[in-house]
């Protein structure tokens, strides 16, 4: 289900708009970034300790596919965000 937009009803709304944005898409690759790298931790954490490794190697194969994971993810939630963001301009300005 997508969700309507509502358009900006004058000038000083849009400057405020295109401001807090891109602070919003900042924050959320931050834990687009973090979480997967989080999860890889504890989920190896959590594996190392039932398997009883001796090496916290599970822990480092995990949290180094979240490291490889966690960026891609949030290229494509930033290039996703990014299109829709143009779309919605070219309407505002049409």
């Amino acid at each position: 289900m997508e969700e309507e937009r509502r358009e900006p009803t004058d000038e000083k709304e849009r400057r405020i708009g295109d401001i807090l944005y891109p602070l919003a898409l900042a924050s959320q690759v931050g834990f687009a970034i973090a979480g997967p790298v989080l999860v890889g931790l504890l989920a190896g954490w959590w594996l190392d300790g039932r398997l009883d490794t001796g090496w916290p190697i599970m822990t480092a194969l995990l949290t180094l596919a979240g490291m490889v994971i966690g960026p891609i993810v949030a290229y494509r939630w930033v290039m996703a965000a990014m299109e829709q963001w143009r779309k919605d301009r070219e309407k505002e300005d049409s």
